[in-house]
């Protein structure tokens, strides 16, 4: 029977999934890494944004609140945190992995395909009616009822037409977990203090350039610490940064609290912007700001303009107290096609629109209602 096929088992790719099968509608969900969970379990993020307005309640209902609430009951360390002005939430990359591993086995009609590669794309009255794959080194070919590229980088849309994606130029981010670290020493005014020492080093050429803008965050568990480099995607070599992060190490070795401190996880460069794809419509920044409601409708966001400009590095442009704004279906489907949708960070938005609605909570959000937009709730 015709199939709905999502490629990318990250945040959106999972709430897609989940939200079909609960329809009974059967599900192939393509990954092309061993692992499930996109940027989060891959790049580490502990602080998932996106879940919460700005007192502190569940932006959208449904399964971004079951997921709290999972993850919650996973792990007694997983809390809602404020941060500036924000609300995360606290969790374990490992946690979240294990979380949404047991949920989605929990639907026999889900079927999810590791290491895949998408071979063809077969187009027919402006409708995909069929994709050929190769999974774990075999190839089919699946007849599609819909198909939802939730790959963060457009790449089934870069497979019929590369001039549909517009390329990001967002600062990557990479994060590396350390433990050992006494309890207090991020503590105020101890953790500004470090990160002023940590400046100073860079600028006298004790710490390599990397470590310039790097960030240090308290972690999940008592004793761990994530440090946070941010970086150009373009040129990124991963060789280099394994001897920066050695560096780093051994300087913090030397100071309060960090003598036995070790490195327990190295993250993998996590995309903020792998490119946008030109949907039937493209989120505007002056949609975000007006709090802008659409007819079609798929679910509300408030996180703020976080945007990582190549030279200028992160800022943040926060909404009015109670602010939020939509995301429409028609920016997230691909024009000409009837039966073909983007969704999560590579949805049809100007680059500061994305900046605000690429965090996590805001792909689960709209991987549901996508398809409960598309299908119908039951």
């Amino acid at each position: 029977s015709p199939t709905l096929v999502i490629a990318g088992a990250g945040a959106t790719g999972i709430a897609c999934a989940l939200a079909a099968a609960r329809q009974k509608i059967p599900v192939l969900l393509l990954e092309k890494t061993a692992q499930l969970g996109g940027t989060v379990t891959g790049a580490l993020i502990h602080t998932l944004g996106g879940f919460f307005d700005d007192r502190g309640d569940v932006l959208n209902p449904g399964l971004s609140a079951e997921l709290i609430e999972r993850l919650i009951e996973a792990s007694p360390f997983t809390c809602k945190r404020r941060i500036g002005k924000t609300w995360v939430l606290n969790v374990d990359p490992a946690i979240y992995q294990q979380v949404i591993s047991s949920w989605l086995n929990e639907y026999p009609t889900i079927n999810v395909c590791h290491r895949t590669r998408i071979n063809h794309v077969s187009i027919n009255s402006q409708r995909i009616d069929a994709v050929t794959v190769t999974c774990d080194g075999r190839s089919r070919t699946l007849n599609t009822q819909a198909v939802i590229d939730a790959t963060g980088r457009g790449d089934i849309v870069r497979t019929i037409d590369s001039r549909l994606v517009t390329e990001g130029s967002a600062l990557a981010g990479l994060i590396v977990q350390l433990g050992g670290v006494s309890l207090g020493t991020l503590d105020f005014p101890k953790g500004l203090a470090l990160l002023r020492h940590i400046r100073k080093a860079t600028e006298n050429h004790e710490l390599p350039p990397e470590c310039a803008t790097l960030w240090l965050d308290g972690g999940v568990y008592p004793e761990e610490i994530y440090v946070k480099f941010s970086l150009p995607a373009n040129n990124y070599d991963h060789a280099q940064m394994l001897t920066v992060v050695d560096q780093l190490l051994a300087f913090l070795q030397a100071r309060p609290g960090f003598a036995k401190a070790f490195i327990s996880r190295h993250g993998q460069l996590g995309i903020r912007d792998g490119g946008r794809v030109h949907g039937d419509y493209t989120l505007t920044e002056a949609d975000l700001k007006q709090g802008r409601q659409f007819d079609d409708a798929v679910c509300r966001a408030a996180w703020p303009i976080e945007h990582w400009h190549p030279e200028h590095g992160v800022s943040l442009d926060y909404f009015p107290p109670g602010h939020s704004y939509e995301i429409p279906l028609k920016a997230l489907k691909v024009g000409g096609l009837n039966n073909f949708f983007v969704a999560g960070k590579c949805f049809s938005a100007e680059p500061r629109a994305q900046a605000s609605a690429r965090v996590v909570g805001s792909c689960w959000a709209m991987g549901e209602g996508l398809v409960n937009a598309h299908f119908g709730t039951s």
